[in-house]
């Protein structure tokens, strides 16, 4: 797949049937046709239909109206390779990629932001170090990116959040960022530990009934489970299914084929280990939800 970082040189867009040009603000220009634009953004619809005609020295021929955008060559190459059906140019950093869709979101263009999400999402894999994640937490801050926003500050769950841990990243945004930040970590997991701790006392919403163990916890689910739900609230990112298959492999060590006496946790049916991640998921998913926007 193409990248949007090579030399604008090199990614010159000139469309067929191009009747109007998009200049860039280093004064690059796109000739493209405005059936497509303006069917994209209702933004540069109406930018493109007050925009005055100008001679088209460059190909010698009529002149064509031209639309002067504040934005780079190579932001807007990039933005109209996910306009037009052409191989899309996708960021390969953060920077480009959050700015690219800020100026998508800015022109209103709906469809467009979701394809460019979508092959950002496809090339690129979400971050796994905190720092790289407060930094897409920051850029989508800058660029007024909710969704972005909130996918980082999600993510920054699985870190701890002390202010002590803190004070080496005001370098990377402001003090009163990092604060909302840090509220927001706390609102989620005071709320995620009071709802799971609800879906334990309620036997895991029946997902798990008819699980023979030998240890059971006072709400008749297995003890182990009981122990693995309740620590999610402490550390959203132990939700998954290889933390729920290492559990289940602590609480059974090894005692002989036999395994522990009583206790078919071993044979658990695949079936309700998918009841089971169906009603947990539900639990944190609207955990989140509740919080809103931070």
């Amino acid at each position: 797949m193409p990248s949007s970082d090579e030399p604008l040189s090199n990614a010159f867009f000139e469309y067929p049937g191009a009747d109007f040009i998009l200049r860039s603000q280093d004064s690059y220009h796109f000739r493209v046709p405005k059936s497509y634009i303006i069917n994209a953004s209702p933004v540069l619809d109406k930018l493109i239909s007050g925009a005055p005609s100008t001679p088209d020295n460059a190909h010698g021929g009529p002149s064509l109206p031209v639309v002067q955008l504040p934005e780079s060559g190579a932001i807007l190459h990039s933005l109209l390779t996910f306009i037009f059906p052409v191989g899309p140019l996708v960021p390969s950093n953060p920077e480009v990629a959050m700015e690219l869709l800020h100026v998508a979101q800015k022109y209103q263009m709906v469809t467009v932001l979701d394809h460019i999400r979508g092959s950002i999402a496809r090339q690129n894999p979400p971050p796994t170090q905190q720092d790289a994640v407060l930094h897409i937490y920051a850029l989508a801050q800058k660029y007024g990116l909710h969704q972005e926003a909130l996918q980082a500050a999600r993510a920054i769950l699985k870190f701890s959040m002390n202010f002590t841990d803190l004070e080496d990243k005001l370098d990377m945004m402001s003090g009163s960022a990092l604060y909302e930040l840090w509220k927001y970590h706390r609102k989620v997991r005071s709320i995620l530990a009071s709802d799971l701790t609800e879906f334990r006392t309620s036997g895991a919403r029946g997902s798990l009934i008819g699980l023979r163990c030998a240890e059971l916890s006072s709400s008749q689910i297995p003890h182990w489970v009981d122990s693995y739900i309740e620590s999610i609230g402490d550390a959203p990112h132990l939700f998954d299914v290889t933390e729920f298959h290492t559990a289940l492999l602590r609480h059974l060590p090894d005692k002989g084929s036999n395994g522990i006496p009583g206790c078919a946790c071993k044979l658990i049916p695949n079936q309700t280990i998918c009841n089971f991640g169906e009603a947990l998921t539900s639990v944190v998913q609207g955990s989140f939800e509740k919080v809103g926007v931070f």
